[in-house]
C-alpha cells in the first residue's frame, strides 16, 4: 500500500502506519517517520535534492580520507559477497554524505543516477527521508529499513541495512548495504554490523600505530635535548611529558599535569601552541607573557616539531628556561647558528673579492680568524660564511660581542660556571660558550673590547684547548675555532697597552681586511637594488628602481656606516616612497644634507670667479648674487621648507625670512625640484 496525498497530513503517524498497513516493531522508523513529518518533508520527492561536487566534495573526501583509506579493504570484500546480486555497499560520513560507493552496472542503469545515490549525495532525513545511513547515525545502532517503512515512496522497493562507524566514542561515518528488499536476506545485518566493527579495529590500530611513532619519536627527539625545562605536547595540545625542571620553573605538579590540555595546567597563554598554527619550529627564542595575576615571565624557548611518516605535525617538544631581568638585558647578545653563506655576500669589487677569496682559504683550515673593518662592513657575515663552508658547519656557531657584556659577567659567559660558584647560580651550574661551542666555532665580536684581564684567560685557552669552569675543578678538553673581529686597529691598540702583543699575534694567524663602503663604490648598485627587493618583500611594497639623481648622489656619499647604513637608508627610502620609483626626498634628511652642503659650498667657490665669455677675462661675481642664487638653489632642493633650508645653510629661520625680504625671493617663484647640483 502506497501514501495517498489527500490523507498524508489529516492523521497522526501511528495512524498513517495502520493505514498503510506498516507492522513494524521498530521504535528507530516511528520516531524517523515523526520527524520527516514535522519537517515537511514530501513522501513523493523523486531523488535526493542535495549533492556536494567541486572543491566543496574534494574538501570532505581530504576530511575523511583516513576513514575512507582504512575501510575501502572492508568494502570491498563486503562487496564481493553481494556482487551481481544488485546490492550496493555504501560508505558515508557522520552527516550521511556518501563517500565510497560500490554497486554492479545494473544498479546505476536502473536506481542510482535516478535517485541520485551516488558520491557527494547527502542522504539524510532533510533530502531523502528516513533510511538507514542516517538513522543509524542519529540512533547509533545498527538499523534495517525496508520497503514502506522508508517515508519517501523513491525509496520503498529498497531494504537498506546499516551500521554505524566509531572512533572510540564518536560516530564518524557508516557503512551500509542497499539491495530490492525481495532479496533481502536476515543475514545482511549480521555482515554489515561485522564490517562496520572490522573497520573501527582498523581505526583503533592506526591509532595506536600513530602513538607508537609519536612515543618512538618522542624518546628519539628528548636524547638530543639540552636545556632545563622540557614538555612534549601532542596535536591536541594534551601535555604527554613533563621533565621535573620543567615543573618546577612552571610551578605545577607533575603528574597531575600529564595528560592534561596545557591550558589547564598554565595560567598563561601557552605560546608553544602556536607551533601548531604555523607549523614551524624556533630555536632560541625569547618570550615574554603575562600569567592570570598580570606578572610578566620571561621564557627563551625552543620548539622541536614531531612528525609522522606522512609528514603531518603530531606533537611539538617545548624546551624552555626562565630568564630574570638582569639577563634580559643581554638577548640576542649570543646565537647559536650560523645562517649567512659566501652567496650572501654582494659585490663584485675587487677589493671585495679578495676579502672572499681569503675567506674562502681561512674555511678550509682550522686556524684562528682576524677579521677587520669598520663598523657596518659585514664581518659577521662573513664569520658565518666561513663557518658554513668549512667541515664545521654541522656544529655550533656561538656568537659573543665581547663589548656588550659587562666586565664581571664575561668570564662566565665564555667559560661557564659550576653549581655553587656563585649566589644566583644555577643548580647544576650552566656551560659557556666555549663549551656550547665544542667541535663548532666561536665568533668572538668586538675582540678590541675585551678586557686585559680577560685577554691573558683567553690566551690561555687558545694555547692549552682546555676551559675550566669558574668555581669548578674538572679541565674541559674543547675543539673549538675561533674567528674574531675588531674595528679597531689593534697592533696600535698594542702599542697603546690596551690589547696585549701575544694574543694578538695567536689571533692573526689569518688576517681578513674587509673594505668600507667608500672604497667599494663599485658595488653600491648591486646592494641598492637587492636591498629594494628585500624591504619588497618585508614590507610588500612595489618599488621597482632609484632615480638617476638620487643613485649617484647615493654614489658620492661617503657612508660613514658603510653597508649597514646604506641598507637602514634604503628601508627608511621604501618606507617613505609614495610611487614605484625612490626619488632623493626619499633618502635619509641627515645624509641629503650633508651632501647639498657639500656641493653649496663647492658651488659657490666656483662661482665667485666666472669666465667672461666675450673678453676672455675674469669676472669678480659679487658675494651678494652668490647669496641670492644659494638661498634660491637650496629652496629649490629642500622643495620650499624653510626650517629644512635654514638648516643646510647653517642659519637660523629668521635670518632666511630676512634674507628673502632683502633680496625679494618669493616662494611662489620658486620651482621645486629634486636635484643637486
Amino acid at each position: 500500500m502506497y501514501i495517498k496525498s489527500s490523507n498524508i497530513n489529516k492523521t497522526t503517524t501511528e495512524e498513517l502506519f495502520e493505514n498503510l498497513g506498516i507492522t513494524t516493531h521498530k521504535d528507530y522508523v516511528l520516531r524517523g517517520w515523526k520527524r520527516c513529518r514535522k519537517l515537511g518533508i514530501s513522501p513523493f520527492q523523486k531523488k535526493c535534492a542535495k549533492k556536494f561536487e567541486g572543491e566543496t566534495l574534494e574538501k570532505i573526501l581530504r576530511r575523511n580520507a583516513k576513514l575512507i583509506s582504512l575501510s575501502k579493504p572492508y568494502i570491498e570484500s563486503l562487496y564481493s559477497y553481494v556482487k551481481g546480486t544488485c546490492f550496493s555497499v555504501v560508505l558515508s560520513d557522520s552527516n550521511a554524505c556518501i563517500l565510497e560507493l560500490m554497486f554492479d552496472d545494473s544498479v546505476i542503469e536502473n536506481t542510482a543516477d535516478k535517485i541520485n545515490f551516488t558520491k557527494g549525495a547527502l542522504w539524510d532525513e532533510i533530502h531523502v527521508g528516513n533510511n538507514s545511513l542516517n538513522t543509524c547515525l542519529r540512533e547509533g545502532i545498527p538499523v534495517q529499513i525496508s520497503g514502506n517503512e522508508h517515508y519517501c515512496i523513491m525509496n520503498h522497493d529498497w531494504t537498506c541495512t546499516s551500521a554505524p562507524i566509531r572512533n572510540g566514542d564518536k560516530i564518524i561515518g557508516a557503512i551500509g548495504v542497499r539491495g530490492y528488499k525481495v532479496d533481502n536476506s536476515p543475514h545482511t545485518l549480521g555482515m554489515v554490523v561485522s564490517t562496520a566493527k572490522a573497520i573501527e579495529t582498523s581505526i583503533e590500530m592506526e591509532h595506536t600505530k600513530i602513538q607508537l611513532i609519536l612515543k618512538s619519536n618522542y624518546e628519539n627527539a628528548l636524547v638530543k635535548c639540552i636545556s632545563s625545562g622540557l614538555m612534549t605536547i601532542d596535536a591536541s595540545g594534551i601535555v604527554k611529558y613533563m621533565n621535573d625542571i620543567g615543573a618546577e620553573i612552571l610551578k605545577v605538579n607533575k603528574e597531575a599535569s600529564i595528560d592534561r590540555p596545557i591550558t589547564n595546567v598554565v595560567d598563561f597563554h601557552p605560546v608553544i601552541l602556536d607551533v601548531f598554527k604555523n607549523n614551524q619550529g624556533y630555536i632560541e627564542r625569547e618570550f615574554v607573557v603575562k600569567n592570570t595575576q598580570g606578572i610578566k615571565l620571561h621564557f627563551v624557548k625552543s620548539a622541536n616539531i614531531i612528525r609522522d611518516e606522512m609528514g603531518n605535525t603530531i606533537g611539538v617538544i617545548d624546551i624552555f628556561r626562565k630568564i630574570d631581568n638582569t639577563n634580559n638585558k643581554y638577548k640576542n647578545i649570543t646565537s647559536m647558528h650560523a645562517k649567512y653563506h659566501f652567496d650572501d655576500i654582494i659585490g663584485k669589487s675587487n677589493t671585495i673579492k679578495k676579502s672572499i677569496k681569503l675567506a674562502k682559504i681561512a674555511s678550509k683550515s682550522s686556524s684562528n680568524v682576524l677579521i677587520q673593518g669598520e663598523s657596518g662592513t659585514g664581518k659577521e657575515l662573513f664569520a658565518e660564511s666561513i663557518h658554513n663552508a668549512s667541515d664545521r658547519k654541522d656544529h655550533p656557531f656561538i656568537s659573543i660581542n665581547c663589548a656588550a657584556i659587562p666586565s664581571e659577567l664575561i668570564e662566565s659567559e665564555l667559560f661557564g660556571y659550576s653549581e655553587g660558584a656563585f649566589t644566583g647560580a644555577l643548580k647544576g651550574g650552566h656551560p659557556g660558550k666555549f663549551e656550547l661551542a665544542n667541535g663548532g666555532t666561536i665568533f668572538l665580536d668586538e675582540i678590541g673590547d675585551m678586557p686585559l684581564y680577560m685577554q691573558a684567560k683567553l690566551l690561555r685557552v687558545l694555547q692549552e684547548k682546555q676551559i675550566t669552569r669558574i668555581g669548578g675543578n674538572s679541565v674541559l678538553d674543547i675543539d673549538t675555532r675561533i674567528i674574531c673581529a675588531t674595528n679597531k686597529e689593534l697592533l696600535a691598540e698594542c702599542h697603546a697597552g690596551n690589547f696585549r702583543k701575544d694574543l694578538y699575534y695567536r689571533l692573526n694567524v689569518l688576517n681578513i681586511y674587509l673594505p668600507p663602503l667608500r672604497k667599494r663604490k663599485e658595488d653600491i648598485k648591486e646592494l641598492l637594488y637587492y636591498f629594494i627587493n628585500k624591504m619588497n618583500a618585508k614590507m610588500n611594497k612595489n618599488i621597482r628602481g632609484i632615480s638617476k639623481e638620487a643613485i649617484e648622489y647615493i654614489i658620492e656619499y661617503e657612508w660613514p656606516g658603510n653597508v649597514r647604513e646604506l641598507e637602514n637608508c634604503i628601508e627608511r627610502a621604501v618606507n617613505l616612497c609614495e610611487s614605484t620609483t625612490i626619488t632623493l626626498k626619499d633618502l635619509a634628511i641627515n645624509i641629503r644634507e650633508k651632501k647639498i652642503m657639500s656641493n653649496l659650498r663647492r658651488n659657490s667657490f666656483n662661482r665667485l670667479i666666472t669666465l667672461n665669455e666675450n673678453t676672455g677675462e675674469d669676472k669678480i661675481e659679487s658675494l651678494e648674487s652668490i647669496e641670492i642664487k644659494e638661498i634660491k638653489r637650496a629652496l629649490q632642493i629642500m622643495d620650499g621648507n624653510i626650517s629644512q633650508t635654514a638648516n643646510i645653510l647653517k642659519i637660523s629661520r629668521n635670518t632666511l625670512y630676512n634674507k628673502m625680504k632683502k633680496y625679494n625671493i618669493q616662494l611662489n617663484d620658486i620651482e621645486k625640484i629634486h636635484k643637486f647640483v
